[in-house]
């Protein structure tokens, strides 16, 4: 039997087609999301709208606000207090991908949190594919920007992240930081990646084993750390293998970012990020509308044949 369309059921279908289209369109439009730092003056906010590249009044995007308070709710328990300061000044762009596209990281005035850094942080604590600029009106150390990262984007995809595994990522941070502090920030980042992924390939639980690791890891690097570092380490490392991370998932999550081009993004991608933003979500909203006609005429043609 051949499946065909009745004339009666024609304008059902352009108006079933048109409200999708809509929708998609609707959900697009809504899916860019920015929290700005609640301490912001006006002059302060319009410096970072230049650095991230963005345009608020032009292009559709959600625009909330994050607060000091709110910082040291969720990252109290795991950071100081003296590195989450007094006041909220950075701010976080957030755009969801489509599955596979992996992390997108950018910075601006963001002092010692290299982007490979913060991805491998967003990362731990949950977020995925994603397309993230954080910016501040001057130089802060870049702790407190996770809380509006992980606020843009749970808003952005309707659903929040796992309290304790958004602790752990400023954890994961602050414990960078203070590592760097006794053998430089680019070793200490170096040493964390090797660690969280030796640790999540080896499935490694025992802190007896994660400080054995961590030794051979210093050679590896030529680095010398003290107990307390390792001790620290070790401890960070048992807690974020209880997140159940999969090796596999980090490496595709990092394949866009390398700190080696962080100095020339940072001044290159405004222009370039906007024009990536508005393709991106041409083709986004192309792909979304092809796959539910199809399903729609599946449907139909399934329906037809009962």
């Amino acid at each position: 039997m051949m499946f065909g369309t009745p004339n009666g059921t024609k304008p059902v279908l352009l108006a079933v087609l048109l409200s999708v289209f809509l929708a998609t369109a609707a959900r697009t439009a809504q899916e860019a999301v920015v929290t700005w730092g609640a301490d912001l003056s006006a002059q302060d906010k319009a410096k970072v709208v230049r650095l991230m590249g963005i345009q608020p009044s032009k292009e559709p995007l959600r625009e909330l606000l994050v607060t000091n308070t709110e910082e040291h709710a969720l990252l109290g328990e795991t950071v100081p207090s003296s590195y989450l300061g007094t006041k909220a000044l950075s701010s976080a762009y957030v755009r969801p991908l489509q599955p596979g596209s992996g992390l997108q990281v950018s910075t601006h005035n963001i002092t010692w949190v290299s982007r490979r850094m913060f991805a491998q942080a967003l990362i731990t604590g949950g977020v995925r594919d994603a397309q993230v600029i954080v910016a501040a009106p001057v130089p802060v150390s870049g702790t407190a920007a996770l809380t509006g990262i992980f606020k843009a984007f749970e808003v952005a995809i309707d659903q929040e992240l796992p309290e304790q595994a958004k602790r752990i990522a400023g954890e994961e941070l602050y414990v960078t930081k203070k590592v760097g502090e006794s053998i430089g920030h680019e070793k200490a980042s170096q040493l964390m990646e090797k660690l969280k992924e030796e640790v999540v390939r080896r499935n490694l639980t025992d802190k007896v084993e994660i400080t054995q690791l961590i030794y051979r890891i210093e050679a590896e690097l030529g680095i010398k750390l003290s107990d307390a570092d390792r001790e620290k380490l070790a401890d960070l490392m048992a807690r974020i293998k209880q997140l159940n991370l999969q090796l596999d998932d980090i490496e595709m999550q990092l394949h866009q970012v390398s700190d080696r081009v962080d100095r020339q993004l940072s001044t290159e991608s405004g222009l370039k990020g906007t024009v990536r933003t508005w393709l991106q979500r041409l083709l986004d909203l192309l792909a979304r509308l092809l796959d539910q006609f199809l399903s729609f005429v599946a449907g139909a043609r399934s329906d037809s044949r009962s």
